[in-house]
């Protein structure tokens, strides 16, 4: 079976996944590129469908269970996001789960993002959790849904490698007191620097939206409060940078001081 026409309705259904609404209603995305539909395939995740221009380039994919069907370079020019150099775009079935339906170690390492907006800056911040081995990323209010193709695409597939819990700020707070991990949150006003911080214990790093920072809910339920300091005219860092600086000093202190 080679589908060639755009009109085709299994190509208009999956198409209709580029809308959050659909892919709310029908718990289907897209994933687009070999990578980011081996890592899904890797964490476990259900493929409906595979898409493919040429066999040879997702020959090894195949034997995993999805249902693979060719098509032109036209439709799948019509599935991709942006150019597809690799071929191939896979419908996945895919869970957003709470925090409660999440497991953490003794000592865990969470960050937590507050009405996040942007999808390059959660697949970045994704990114960065999946290299330093967070435990969790929780999604506070969320502006964006965290299976939105782009998430995919801009985190190479880390959105299926890191547990994620999504639910409000309000129920996100209530979680972290429960489970007695420390919130610290990242405040451009406040006094400590970050790396004056003690991150060895089980903390929550809260960020902010891009353009106001944490709204005051979080400045009032935060346990501790800081800063990275700004040496030039700029008042703020990209938060997929906060994110990998602090990260990264979290783990630079646990190396340290075990």
């Amino acid at each position: 079976m080679k589908i060639t026409s755009i009109q085709n309705s299994m190509i208009k259904a999956a198409v209709a996944l580029r809308d959050p609404k659909a892919r709310r209603i029908t718990g289907l995305t897209l994933i687009d590129g070999e990578r980011q539909v081996r890592r899904a395939l890797d964490a476990g995740v259900e493929l409906e469908y595979i898409f493919y221009r040429e066999l040879p380039i997702s020959k090894g994919l195949f034997h995993r269970g999805a249902k693979a069907i060719e098509v032109t370079a036209a439709v799948l020019a019509k599935l991709a996001y942006g150019q597809n150099e690799e071929g191939l775009v896979a419908v996945a079935r895919v869970k957003v789960k709470s925090p409660e339906e999440l497991k953490f170690r003794s000592n865990p390492l969470v960050v937590v993002l507050e009405s996040l907006e942007k999808p390059g800056n959660l697949g970045a911040i994704l990114r960065t959790c999946d290299a330093a081995g967070v435990d969790a990323l929780l999604i506070g209010d969320p502006k964006t849904d965290v299976y939105n193709p782009n998430v995919i695409r801009a985190s190479t597939g880390a959105v299926f490698t890191v547990p994620i819990g999504v639910g409000t700020n309000a129920s996100i707070a209530a979680f972290l007191r429960t489970k007695k991990i420390t919130r610290v949150g990242t405040f451009p006003e406040a006094i400590d620097a970050y790396t004056q911080a003690n991150l060895k214990g089980p903390i929550a790093l809260v960020l902010g939206t891009e353009d106001k920072g944490l709204s005051d809910f979080w400045q009032q339920r935060c346990d501790l409060k800081v800063k990275i300091p700004m040496k030039g005219s700029a008042d703020s860092l990209n938060v997929s940078v906060t994110a990998a600086i602090v990260i990264y000093e979290t783990l630079r202190q646990r190396a340290t001081h075990p």
